[in-house]
């Protein structure tokens, strides 16, 4: 865990040094959600070559809306046919999106189960590991877009507290499997100052979408670094 604290210490300072420390990537594969795929930049006008993948080179394996159970589904073909060196692994926030019964997408469990897999697969292939956690979601913002979702995370804290729920699965998975984890969750609030955290610190930050729940170029930056920092 040490590692994981001078990563955040070192990003906190040199967040944005971007261009003097990219990686070699080569055999790096990028696996997850639309915070992956990037496919929403078009939305909001935002330069394609910003992603974080297009950044650190990596073989794009997100896809936009996917949960670890549809994610298993393509491990084979879109990872470990790939023939990788490294892998990052991120995935979460919709596992964790609560639908109208009040229930997850994917239950905490199976979401555990299923990192818990892709993880011992790839280890079991000398294959190096990054879990990532996702970002605190902007809540003011994504309950205006959806604000007959509001009431399904009153008695959880909000969607941001009980999203943070399933990064903790994440960094619990890592120390377990004695993986690396890259906590972009807690390194967007060092970046946002610290403190408790609040929506205007995350809109102040320029690192949230529009919809609060998708990072911007300038967080998809932080993100480089942080990811670039393990690639090393």
């Amino acid at each position: 865990m040490k590692k994981v604290v001078m990563c955040l210490v070192v990003a906190s300072i040199f967040l944005f040094s971007v261009g003097s420390v990219k990686a070699d990537a080569s055999g790096f594969v990028g696996f997850g959600d639309s915070n992956t795929a990037g496919t929403y930049f078009s939305q909001y006008g935002y330069d394609l070559n910003t992603r974080w993948v297009i950044q650190t080179g990596a073989m794009n394996a997100g896809i936009s809306g996917n949960d670890t159970s549809q994610a298993m589904k393509r491990f084979n073909t879109d990872v470990l046919e790939k023939k990788p060196t490294s892998v990052s692994i991120m995935f979460g926030q919709n596992d964790g999106l609560l639908l109208d019964n009040g229930k997850p997408q994917v239950d905490k469990v199976t979401f555990e189960q299923n990192i818990t897999r892709m993880v011992t697969q790839l280890k079991s292939k000398n294959i190096k590991v990054l879990l990532m956690t996702s970002l605190p979601v902007q809540q003011t913002l994504y309950y205006s877009r959806y604000p007959e979702k509001k009431h399904l995370y009153t008695d959880k804290g909000g969607i941001r507290l009980w999203l943070n729920s399933y990064n903790e699965i994440i960094r619990k998975v890592a120390k377990t499997q004695k993986v690396q984890l890259v906590d972009h969750y807690a390194n967007t609030w060092i970046k946002a100052g610290g403190g408790a955290g609040s929506d205007a610190q995350l809109s102040a930050s320029g690192l949230i979408a529009p919809d609060g729940f998708h990072w911007t170029p300038k967080g998809h930056n932080m993100m480089t670094y942080s990811i670039n920092y393990y690639l090393r």
